[in-house]
Formats: structure tokens, sequence, C-alpha cells
């Protein structure tokens, strides 16, 4: 019976051993082997530095030292904000045009030599973000990512929901790839697409791919090159624009090689506004210029609030364009 007791023992040592031996070679991975959980932004900022990406998130580009830096329309030292114009100062007064919000910048590494520097603007709605978008962007490839995006050799500019977005690269590698891929992650992150400001649909089809541009001041418009402005302090005054009205320019192709026909809309705030434009634009300013680009500028009667017309007249004779829009207005 002693014997018998004894075996009983020994086994039910092994079993206790066995189930301890289990329990230490678990097969759940330890608190150190766990892969990083990505720590999600806090604070007054975090719409946007959600937006940045990751080691990890786009191939094997890590992000270069130093923090995701901030900045607004106003330095504010207290949420660690600086002033726009120390990270973009030939953008900051165009974004200060379109209800600029906030931005955030970023710089990545790879290898040796490749860098890539990549900005996100927010805006106060997505047609400002679609406004600064359209005359702020440049390039002739114009990829299928977010709202719209237009690439050049060596940066991408994409605007979605209330985002504008720009990424540069520097580097000895073919760029696209690199672009594309930090431009698709960057979307990603965005939940909502945006729309095109409603003035453009008023337009008729068929204009050029990244020739549709939405602004409310004159500065901006003044800083378009095809805009003839013989006198640009008296037709700032005649044309009267405000942060309040709406110009959309929309460009359609002609006979002339590189000479568009651009037509011209603007939404005022009311009738008279509109009335009062046009006989100070038109009928005053434009009558009295001496520039023969002006002299080659046709201005619509207004109808309603809106004012039509095309800086090129002698190219919209041959497709009359403007009649068009004017059509589509009611007028």
């Amino acid at each position: 019976m002693a014997g018998r007791i004894r075996f009983w023992q020994w086994l039910a040592l092994v079993f206790v051993a066995v189930a301890v031996g289990v329990a230490g070679c678990s097969t759940t991975p330890s608190e150190e082997g766990k892969p990083k959980q990505k720590v999600e932004p806090t604070g007054p900022h975090a719409a946007v530095l959600k937006l940045f990406p990751s080691i990890g998130d786009v191939s094997d580009w890590k992000a270069a030292q130093g923090d995701i830096k901030v900045f607004g329309p106003v330095a504010n030292p207290a949420e660690k904000v600086e002033l726009v114009d120390a990270d973009v100062p030939a953008l900051a007064a165009t974004l200060k045009g379109y209800g600029y919000v906030k931005s955030a910048t970023r710089k990545y590494a790879r290898g040796q030599n490749e860098a890539v520097t990549l900005r996100i603007f927010e805006m106060n709605g997505p047609q400002d973000a679609y406004g600064v978008f359209s005359v702020s962007s440049s390039g002739t490839t114009f990829p299928n990512i977010g709202l719209a995006a237009r690439m050049s050799t060596t940066a991408l500019a994409l605007v979605k929901g209330s985002y504008f977005v720009i990424a540069e690269y520097s580097g000895s590698m073919d760029p696209t790839p690199v672009l594309m891929d930090f431009g698709r992650w960057v979307a990603d992150q965005i939940a909502t697409t945006g729309y095109r400001p409603a003035l453009l649909d008023n337009f008729p089809l068929n204009s050029l791919e990244g020739e549709r541009y939405y602004l409310h001041t004159f500065p901006i418009l003044a800083s378009l090159g095809f805009v003839p402005k013989g006198d640009p302090a008296a037709m700032a005054r005649a044309i009267s624009l405000t942060p309040d009205t709406d110009v959309a320019i929309v460009g359609y192709k002609t006979a002339k090689a590189g000479a568009p026909n651009y037509l011209f809309l603007i939404k005022y705030q009311t009738d008279a506004d509109a009335q009062v434009a046009y006989k100070m634009y038109y009928e005053s300013y434009l009558a009295q210029s001496k520039n023969p680009a002006e002299g080659n500028i046709a201005v619509a009667p207004p109808t309603g609030r809106f004012l039509a017309g095309t800086f090129n007249a002698e190219e919209n004779s041959v497709d009359d364009q403007l009649g068009k829009l004017c059509a589509a207005l009611g007028g």
C-alpha cells in the first residue's frame, strides 16, 4: 500500500511540474514582445496631427528628428503654435484669404539622401480647401487621389474634405511612387471627400484640367498671371471683391496653343452689388483702359447677383462659352 501511495504522489508531482512548464512556455507574447500600439494624438491639434504617418505607415520612411510643428494665422505660444509665415512665407497671404484655420509640418527621411516634407493645412470648409488648392498647386499630372490632386516632378498637392495637403520630395530616386504613397496614406485618413464650390457647376462642360480656380479676394485674383490688370488699384476698386464674394474662373481649349479662353463668374452679396460692379468695371474702368489685353475682355450684363465675362473675347467668339454660361444662369 505504501508503495502505491508513493507512486501516486510521484505521479502528482510530475503532473504539477508539467503544468508549470507549460505555463512558463506560454505562446502568448510578453509585454516586451508586443508590437507598439500607435499613440493617437490628443489636444487642440489632434485632428491635424493624426493625418501624419508614423513609422511603418509609409514603406520604410521614418520621421526625421523633431516633433511635428504646428502653425496658425496668429502665433499662440501657450498651444505651441507658430505664425504660418515662418513656415510658408510665400503662401501665407493666400491661405489667409481662404479662412485658414491651422496647419502642421513634418519631415521624413530614408537612406542617406532622401527626404519628404509633408504639410497639411486645415481650412474652414471644403470649398475653401479646394480654393487654395486651385490657386496654389502646379504640375501636369492629375492623380486620382482625394477630391482632386496635381503633381509636378517633385511635389504632390491634393485636396480632400477641409484639408489641403502638399508633399515635397528631395533625393536621387523616382519621386512619383514616394509622393503617391504619402498622398494616398494621408487621403485615406480623411473621412469625407468634400466637394467643389457650387459656383463651378454653372460653367459649360469640357473645361481644361488644372484650369479651374475659386477665390474671394482681389489680391488672389491679381496673382493669377492670365488676368489682365492694367491698373490693379483702379481695377480693385471697380470690381469690388470682399471675403464674402465668390469668384470662379475656368479655362477652355482654343485654336491657339497655350491660349485658353478663360471665363469668370462673380457672385456678389446682392443684385445691387452686381449692378454697381458691372457699371464700375465694364462701363467705366474697361471702357477707359489703354491696355490691349483689357480691350479683349467682354462682360455680360448681370443676372441677379452674378456677373459673368471672359478675359479672351476673341477666342471666345469661336465657340461662345460665355453665351453657354449666361444661359445656365438664366440670362
